[in-house]
């Protein structure tokens, strides 16, 4: 036998889910059947609340849009108009960039050398570099004075590799 129902067995009660025995319980329990009676009104108002809330919404009229001025909607097209014009203005002053000036110092790339990879550091290193190895690498020098070094910059990589050379013409240090 039941001693009360829980609120599982009242839920399964009100979704229509009886059993023999939960019906007999209800029948002969005075307090179950008060449980049982006091939620199914409180479901019923809850259901009803909602129906009301619902149909005072739907008997409202909709509120009319606000009207738009016409001055407003000048002065949102006077402003696109200013900011096309000064775009225009600002791109036929200066069409395109000034030329660079030309750098009589630019390192030349060593042929047949891979270049170096955008993540790899490098670093310039003063010295004087046999003519011979420059030939050796690509280089057109003359070859008359091939015994004789020549004041540059290399570019080398980080595994040491050389990767340009900047010839010197005047070395001061």
């Amino acid at each position: 036998m039941i001693s009360h129902l829980s609120e599982e067995q009242i839920t399964a009660c009100l979704a229509g889910e009886r059993s023999r025995e939960v019906e007999a319980h209800v029948q002969s329990c005075t307090s179950c059947a008060a449980e049982l009676t006091g939620t199914k009104q409180a479901l019923l108002l809850f259901g009803d609340s909602a129906n009301q809330v619902a149909a005072h919404w739907q008997s409202q009229a909709p509120a009319a849009e606000p009207r738009r001025s016409v001055f407003r909607w000048a002065g949102v097209a006077a402003a696109a108009v200013s900011a096309v014009i000064l775009a225009a203005t600002l791109m036929h002053r200066n069409p395109e960039p000034p030329p660079a000036p030309p750098s009589p110092e630019v390192f030349v790339r060593i042929p047949y050398v891979v270049p170096p990879a955008p993540y790899e550091r490098t670093e310039v290193v003063r010295m004087d570099v046999p003519k011979a190895a420059l030939i050796a690498a690509g280089f057109k020098l003359d070859t008359a004075t091939a015994g004789d070094s020549v004041a540059a910059d290399v570019l080398v990589g980080q595994d040491g590799r050389p990767l340009a050379v900047r010839f010197q013409e005047n070395r001061n240090d």
